[in-house]
């Protein structure tokens, strides 16, 4: 039988470089895929890691140089996010434009069967239809096995044709036994330092990139409290996130805290720490990676992130107008912020998600 192909986003990092290898082990003919996506970065280092891996697997490897379209999709909305006063959160548009669409096209004109990365995650096919000649398989979506690494809060905007063609070789495994198996098998990104923060702010600083291509944002302005009364300056709106206590500016014995960011007005909001906890949000934008939890048999009891590294917490969901949904924890929630995804689980099993308004 002829081997599947499959390529292999390679980041240069050890949980791409141990899936790259996974899947050679397990008899896949392998290409290597590195993304050059940003100009403002540092992506040389990071390429040279991915192919010095790649050179060791003796597999094929390939650069493609997709700043152009990462930034229309990616860094633009990340930009146009915080100029209205949204914290975006660009891995999950990245998922979605990026690979879901852009390396799954490239794994078309090339030929090849699938598209891995190195996500932690697992995917489950199901067949719908068993009774019939036809096989109608359908994907669930699952919460990796070290659920401090999971990943799935980040691939909720993925359709059923995008996971068909998805792999997610190391989603079987902590990450203390990638660590392991890349030094087993002597992957020159064994030791290689894992990569923090936003991809294309390289060296993390939110507040100097913002302040090169979001000028809206560097505009000082008033601070108020909830009730409207003034209470000093900001220095631009592009310092401060929901939550956030320190380097407000504001004299006194009270602490204060971020509670809104108001673009339009140029206002920051704050208030007391109580004021930061909801326990109500409206998501739109939805995407559900299989049936809309409506219509999904047994789904029993759901669990909603609010952000990545925060445990589910239980919520119930209920379908409003312009295709929304409103959602009621049983447990206030501290600090929802407009912008980030709220992403949904039955169990394991991710149903799919949303963007916080």
């Amino acid at each position: 039988m002829k081997k599947q192909i499959v390529l292999c986003a390679m980041s240069g990092g050890v949980d791409s470089s141990v899936a790259a290898a996974i899947l050679k082990k397990q008899g896949y003919e392998v290409i290597g895929i590195f993304m050059k996506l940003w100009s403002e970065g540092t992506g040389a280092e990071a390429a040279i890691a991915a192919r010095a891996v790649a050179n060791h697997l003796k597999i094929p490897f390939y650069i493609l140089n997709l700043e152009k379209e990462f930034k229309k999709a990616v860094v633009d909305y990340y930009i146009k996010e915080y100029e209205k006063g949204r914290t975006p959160n660009p891995c999950v548009i990245c998922n979605r434009d990026i690979k879901g669409e852009v390396l799954l096209r490239k794994v078309l004109e090339m030929k090849a069967d699938f598209l891995a990365t190195g996500h932690y995650a697992r995917l489950r096919r199901e067949i719908r239809n068993p009774k019939s000649e036809i096989r109608n398989y359908r994907y669930q979506l699952l919460q990796a096995k070290d659920k401090e690494k999971d990943q799935t809060y980040f691939l909720w905007m993925l359709k059923q044709e995008q996971l068909k063609q998805l792999l997610f070789p190391i989603g079987d495994y902590l990450k203390s036994e990638v660590r392991a198996l890349a030094k087993k098998w002597q992957l020159p990104s064994a030791e290689r330092k894992e990569s923090q923060g936003v991809c294309f702010i390289p060296d993390r600083d939110l507040e100097k990139f913002l302040r090169r291509h979001a000028h809206n944002l560097t505009k000082p302005g008033e601070i108020v409290d909830l009730q409207g009364n003034k209470l000093g300056l900001h220095q631009g709106l592009l310092s401060y996130t929901i939550g956030q206590r320190e380097r407000l500016g504001i004299g006194g014995p009270k602490a204060y805290y971020v509670v809104k960011l108001k673009s339009k007005e140029n206002l920051l909001v704050v208030g007391d720490e109580k004021d930061l906890y909801q326990k109500k949000l409206i998501a739109a934008d939805l995407n559900w990676l299989d049936k809309p939890f409506y219509e999904q048999e047994k789904i029993g009891e759901i669990k909603a992130k609010i952000r990545y590294g925060h445990s589910a917490e239980n919520c119930q969901m209920k379908a409003i107008e312009n295709k929304q949904v409103k959602v009621s924890f049983d447990r206030p929630q501290r600090a929802i912020t407009p912008g980030q995804s709220i992403v949904f689980y039955s169990g394991e099993k991710a149903l799919g998600g949303g963007i916080i308004q």
